[in-house]
């Protein structure tokens, strides 16, 4: 089997508080047309490959974690080979390994004829990490708790992004242990009235993310990132998730078209496209 793993961009990340040691969150976040490739096969062993050496092919790769937790959960006894053509950058808040996860989740509920609901779904998911349960049904929604709470939104259209990853990551992880700047939930009732409303303006106006601040303090490259987006017309410009990608918003796509050819080669990874409502 093999299907594809779409990429997601938080439009507004909110970080509610902490409870019991993790943070809660009430986002708002949509798919992106880039993704991964994920090839799924039973195999005698459980084999991960992927296409770049320097990612983990054992237990600390969310697809192994996904594909264990099924088999217990389930009472699987077969094994899997797992082959993953990477196109979503590393540690870039664009929720690359999740998707992974979440489509090799999508498979062996088809494979096996599961049949699991859409909660039984996201239990499992919500095992993985916070942006697993997103990823399974990349469908614009308000994203809320741990990631498990999803209220699919309507989106304004037509809505174009770029988006640009510098060579460098954050380390997850680290950073959300870390974190203790909570704010007002201003930003994020924003911009959900702006979808609601259809009001691009108020959404640009109201992109907001949490982890912004903390990160671009220390970090010249992404400041520049972000003052170049702006210079090229790009609307809200924000950081995704809590990786090193920044992203801008527009209406016009020739201005998207025009503004990533200027910039192609000035970074290690662009990427432009249409953000459209469930993929």
């Amino acid at each position: 089997m093999q299907t594809k793993a779409y990429a997601k961009l938080t439009l507004c990340l909110h970080v509610k508080d902490r409870v019991n040691g993790s943070l809660h969150f009430r986002n708002v976040t949509v798919p992106i047309d880039l993704f991964d490739m994920v090839y799924l096969e039973k195999s005698e062993t459980m084999h991960i490959e992927t296409d770049k050496k320097y990612l983990p092919n054992d237990k600390r790769n969310t697809v192994y974690k996904a594909l264990i937790l099924l088999k217990e959960t389930y009472a699987i006894k077969d094994n899997f080979k797992v082959r993953i053509v990477k196109n979503i950058p590393t540690q870039s808040g664009l929720g690359g390994g999740s998707a992974d996860a979440a489509a090799v989740i999508r498979m062996i509920n088809e494979m096996y004829a599961l049949d699991l609901s859409r909660e039984e779904l996201i239990n499992i998911a919500r095992k993985i990490d916070e942006d697993t349960p997103f990823c399974l049904f990349n469908e614009a929604s308000i994203v809320e708790g741990i990631g498990d709470i999803l209220t699919p939104i309507d989106i304004i259209e037509p809505l174009y992004y770029i988006c640009v990853k510098p060579s460098f990551g954050v380390s997850t992880k680290g950073f959300m242990k870390k974190f203790d700047h909570f704010q007002t939930e201003d930003k994020v009732v924003a911009c959900i009235e702006a979808l609601e409303e259809k009001n691009y303006k108020k959404l640009s106006d109201n992109m907001h993310n949490d982890f912004q601040k903390s990160v671009v303090r220390h970090n010249s490259r992404m400041r520049k990132i972000m003052r170049t987006l702006r210079e090229q017309g790009m609307d809200g410009v924000s950081m995704s998730g809590t990786g090193t990608s920044v992203f801008g918003l527009s209406q016009d796509i020739d201005e998207v078209r025009e503004a990533y050819k200027r910039i192609a080669t000035k970074f290690s990874f662009v990427k432009y496209g249409e953000i459209k409502p469930k993929l």
